[in-house]
């Protein structure tokens, strides 16, 4: 197995070019991913994150933030795979409603692979969908699905293509 080089970033919504330049990197290799996640206020996380009862009867509580994934699409055998967005989140079942509840609908053909309480939202793409398109979309789900208050920032953890080289 070859390992992975990764850089992580802070960046904000407003300034998302360094993202989408990695974006446009991974894309071209048709392998790699990245991983986002939302700054959070340390203190206020703690709290809301703290087990109730029930939870520690009954096992662990999800985490009260998400993590959206961005995956590049693949070249292969199932050549025109569509690039994948992943979000790990503490809502519970039917993201997707609630999202459209909360002002962040899907967009027009893109389509759910999976919505699951546990495992979490995996929504595909178009395949000529833009890269500000999704990000924006990934990063207004990935706050809406939070259950604690954010910074306005964001960490990008860029996994890139097995045995690349890192920028010099």
């Amino acid at each position: 197995m070859v390992a992975r080089e990764i850089e992580r970033f802070e960046f904000v919504p407003e300034a998302p070019e360094r993202v989408l330049e990695w974006m446009d990197r991974l894309s071209a290799a048709a392998d790699g991913w990245i991983n986002l996640m939302p700054g959070v206020d340390e203190a206020e996380a703690e709290q809301t994150t703290a087990p109730g009862a029930f939870a520690a009867l009954f096992g662990p509580s999800q985490a009260s933030v998400t993590m959206c994934t961005w995956l590049a699409a693949r070249r292969g055998r199932r050549s025109g795979e569509r690039p994948t967005v992943g979000i790990v989140h503490p809502r519970g079942r039917f993201a997707v409603r609630q999202l459209a509840a909360l002002g962040v609908a899907l967009p027009d053909g893109w389509v759910v692979s999976q919505d699951h309480a546990r495992r979490g939202l995996i929504v595909v793409a178009p395949p000529d969908a833009a890269h500000a398109v999704v990000l924006t979309w990934a990063l207004d789900a990935g706050a809406a699905l939070a259950m604690v208050p954010l910074t306005g920032t964001w960490q990008a953890e860029v996994h890139q293509p097995a045995g690349s080289q890192r920028r010099r």
